[in-house]
């Protein structure tokens, strides 16, 4: 009898935290970006996130580097253009969105 009442619990439970996400608001990713140095190598890059309705975060700063902070720098050390990337997820990551720019990294001796 206990077992059938555990099974009873599991089934309930795993009904309930399904449901937990299912009026997630879809998110939206956007965000801006600054550079010192005019943005000339070595550039330092702030990202300031304007996401709404979002929990978490994958950058991608068009060089193989990665970030999950929400509002992350990143150093660019080589020249030219770059597509940045960011994905907004829910907190379930059923729903996501992205937003890409471009960013254009001079070299010193131009």
């Amino acid at each position: 009898m206990n077992s059938f009442r555990n099974k009873i619990f599991l089934l309930f439970t795993a009904v309930a935290l399904g449901g937990c996400y299912e009026n997630e608001p879809i998110p939206t990713a956007d965000f801006s970006f600054s550079g010192n140095n005019d943005f000339e190598i070595p550039c330092t890059v702030k990202f300031s996130n304007r996401s709404t309705n979002a929990f978490s975060y994958n950058w991608y700063f068009g060089n193989d580097s990665t970030s999950t902070d929400t509002n992350p720098s990143h150093t660019y050390v080589i020249p030219g253009k770059y597509l940045v990337e960011l994905h907004a997820y829910t907190e379930s990551r059923t729903e996501w969105a992205s937003k890409r720019k471009e960013i254009t990294i001079k070299d010193t001796a131009q």
